[in-house]
């Protein structure tokens, strides 16, 4: 005995079974975190090179070896992040960013240095598994450094290298190459994403300077919405179906 099943009910099965993978979220969560490198009690706080993520900023005071608690996330939220670092010291740099009560200034007021011809590393931990973040990475020395200046080299989870070298210790604005960097690093299976930073031997101190961090992973499409988008291919076929089959009747008709 043979079965017929119409296009109809195909199309009718397909969406139940689409309704089925849409329960969850449809996008991934957007998470932004900020941490200052701070020993001058110059709290910073709001945006920084990018004017639409500013929010609550992490106040990490520990000089060389340190370990956060759990991080807060930029409207205060506790997140399960936290971040390890290493490096030489926190110093409060005397000249600040501008006059270091004004504005943005307070983010430059102090810097996690690393001294020397090895690399230091920064480490996040527990953040969203397999998840790629866009880190704004910010140096700016005080005006007492060394003949040969200074220069940030870091790479992202063992990738590519970049570099900023500062050309001023008192810019009143944020120079993408020169007092902060933007890069991109993915998170593994764990949510782990780390840092590794050096002086990129310029300079007879060969030092590197972070005053701070922002990380923002920005809301991704689920597998779930593309599932709508299938629907309402299937939703227009359906329709263009529909009046095919009353065209071609009306057609007979006449």
């Amino acid at each position: 005995m043979a079965f017929f099943i119409g296009r109809g009910r195909i199309a009718n099965a397909v969406m139940a079974f689409a309704m089925v993978l849409l329960i969850g979220p449809l996008q991934a969560k957007a998470e932004l975190i900020n941490i200052q490198f701070q020993s001058s009690g110059f709290a910073f706080s709001g945006p920084a090179a990018d004017p639409l993520l500013g929010g609550t900023w992490n106040q990490l005071t520990t000089g060389g070896n340190g370990t956060s608690g759990l991080l807060a996330n930029s409207t205060g939220g506790t997140t399960a992040a936290s971040v390890t670092w290493t490096g030489g010291g926190i110093w409060n740099r005397p000249n600040g960013f501008g006059s270091p009560a004004a504005g943005s200034s307070a983010l430059m007021t102090s810097y996690l240095y690393n001294v020397g011809t090895g690399s230091q590393t920064i480490t996040f931990d527990n953040l969203q598994h397999d998840t790629t973040y866009k880190l704004y990475i910010y140096t700016q020395p005080d005006n007492s450094y060394d003949a040969g200046g200074r220069q940030l080299t870091v790479s992202v989870n063992g990738g590519a290298t970049q570099t900023a070298t500062p050309s001023s210790t008192t810019a009143s604005t944020y120079i993408p190459g020169q007092n902060y960097l933007a890069v991109t690093g993915t998170t593994n299976s764990i949510g782990q994403l780390q840092i590794t930073y050096n002086g990129g031997g310029i300079g007879p101190k060969n030092e590197a300077d972070i005053n701070g961090i922002q990380l923002y992973s920005a809301p991704a499409p689920e597998p779930s919405t593309y599932v709508l988008m299938g629907i309402g291919g299937l939703l227009v076929a359906s329709f263009r179906l529909k009046r095919d089959t009353l065209l071609s009747s009306e057609g007979r008709e006449g």
